[in-house]
């Protein structure tokens, strides 16, 4: 007997196109997920334009309802810009906040997910009796955590961050900077907001680590970034029969953890690479090529090649992925995608702790400048040690990142079986 269709309301809080970062990779890949599974889920798709355009509520387009519905059913569009409640609810958060208290808005305030909003989710809801919702970030949280649904609809959270840990990052940086933030009292508000939820979804081991001391097990679930399959399927090439443009490659969309991360690689690793190896060729690709300054120096080591639409070829054109960055949360996206392709990584503490990465193993791994050149110096100079370090990399990728390995922990969420 057939199984009934599975029905998905999904919360897609970023526009699909043009893909610059980790939250547009994730909800893509997911969204595949959908797609491929269509015979067993129906999915709908809700998505918001609010009064103000931003990072986090960005403008949602006719273009992009057409980009999602290649992979859902339907996509239903709350127009919060002509709300005036919600744009007051909203505002008197900032000013009350911000402006008189002089901290940041907490972290479960339901500043992006105000009432009209929460009522629109709630009336879908309502009227197509959904199995399952799926929330992105914390941000959004308030759409689900109190939805009047029925018993049998599974409310799901991606936490993609702990929120906590972004703002604590980003505290001394604008619009944050100047605005107090108590670590703390706000991870119990996000553990306790989060607990609202059947199941809490985190891609990182380390947070994953983090939330499974103050979250009930049973509804913790480990989930990592699904990657474009053709990024897996276009890594037929083997690593040591490639054809090699550049020594070392860094993808970055602008953002602080990268921004600070390439200066760091940049002004204390660098010098030591090209000091023993003169012609190392450095390859950066993504909008943070916008915000970088190269010393004139090293004109003929580094090209920046800003947006690069399909990375698919310069990966396979690099000898070694780096990722030198030394603060963020959640998982690297870049570094699951370097390992589809087999790419040998050079990465930080704080990268590596997100993944299944082991130092000397399947990455090396080290927060110290003259240690992270030698790693790379050590890859560039042994061809046996760097298709060694590739063979494993590609034995971690196809345990707990490849399309299979993910697809099994969503259907096993889903609840849809003896899928082949």
């Amino acid at each position: 007997m057939n199984q009934a269709r599975k029905k998905i309301l999904f919360h897609l809080p970023v526009p699909l196109t043009p893909l610059h970062y980790g939250t547009q990779r994730r909800v893509l890949g997911i969204l595949k997920y959908f797609n491929n599974r269509k015979d067993s889920i129906t999915v709908d798709v809700v998505a918001a334009n609010q009064f103000r355009d931003t990072w986090v509520n960005p403008r949602w387009s006719a273009e992009q309802t057409q980009e999602a519905l290649k992979f859902v059913d339907n996509v239903f569009v709350y127009e919060g810009r002509y709300n005036f409640y919600d744009q007051l609810s909203s505002r008197s958060k900032s000013l009350y906040y911000n402006k008189l208290l002089r901290e940041e808005i907490p972290v479960d305030s339901d500043y992006y997910a105000p009432p009209g909003y929460v009522k629109f989710v709630n009336n879908l809801v309502t009227q197509n009796a959904y199995d399952f919702i799926w929330i992105n970030t914390l941000n959004f949280a308030h759409l689900a955590a109190d939805i009047k649904s029925p018993s049998t609809t599974h409310t799901i959270i991606d936490t993609h961050d702990i929120c906590c840990r972004l703002r604590a990052m980003m505290k001394d940086r604008n619009p944050f900077d100047g605005l107090k933030f108590d670590y703390e009292s706000s991870f119990l508000k996000e553990v306790t907001l989060l607990n609202k939820f059947n199941t809490i979804i985190s891609d990182s081991n380390y947070e994953f680590s983090v939330l499974a001391t103050h979250l009930p097990s049973h509804k913790l679930q480990s989930i990592p970034h699904p990657v474009d399959s053709l990024i897996y399927n276009s890594e037929q090439v083997s690593y040591q029969d490639r054809t090699f443009k550049y020594d070392l490659l860094f993808v970055g969309h602008y953002n602080p953890p990268n921004e600070d991360g390439i200066k760091f690689f940049l002004d204390s690793i660098f010098p030591h690479v090209v000091h023993a190896r003169p012609n190392t060729q450095l390859a950066i690709a993504g909008n943070i090529c916008e915000h970088i300054q190269v010393d004139a120096h090293y004109n003929k080591n580094i090209k920046l090649l800003g947006y690069v639409p399909d990375l698919s070829e310069l990966h396979l054109q690099s000898k070694l992925f780096i990722c030198p960055l030394l603060t963020g949360a959640g998982t690297k996206v870049k570094l699951i995608e370097a390992m589809s392709y087999s790419l040998p990584i050079v990465t930080t503490q704080v990268c590596a702790s997100a993944l299944f990465l082991q130092d000397g193993i399947n990455a090396l791994i080290n927060d110290n400048p003259v240690q992270f050149a030698n790693h790379i110096l050590s890859l560039l100079t042994d061809f046996h040690f760097a298709t060694k370090l590739s063979q494993e990399v590609k034995t971690t990728f196809e345990q707990e990142y490849s399309t299979p390995a993910i697809y099994l922990k969503l259907d096993k969420m889903f609840g849809i079986k003896n899928f082949l």
